[in-house]
């Protein structure tokens, strides 16, 4: 008797946990890197204070200043 199967996504179960760890978790984290908001929060959480004092910024101006509407604060 031939048996075939048609499943060809894996049971997510405990043992898939290392699926996701090992391939869903870094694609998703590579997708948010690759994009223009991703690399603006870099570049600007990559200075100092000082040099966000002198571009006028804070620490904390950043997200709304980068994401804009798409950020919310609570």
């Amino acid at each position: 008797m031939t048996s075939i199967s048609t499943n060809t996504i894996p049971a997510m179960d405990q043992d898939d946990s290392s699926f996701l760890d090992r391939v869903i978790l870094p694609l998703l984290q590579r997708m948010a890197q690759l994009s223009p908001s991703y690399r603006r929060l870099e570049y600007y959480n990559a200075k100092s204070d000082a040099e966000l004092a002198e571009l006028g910024l804070t620490r904390a101006d950043i997200p709304a200043m980068v994401l804009g509407a798409r950020f919310h604060a609570c």
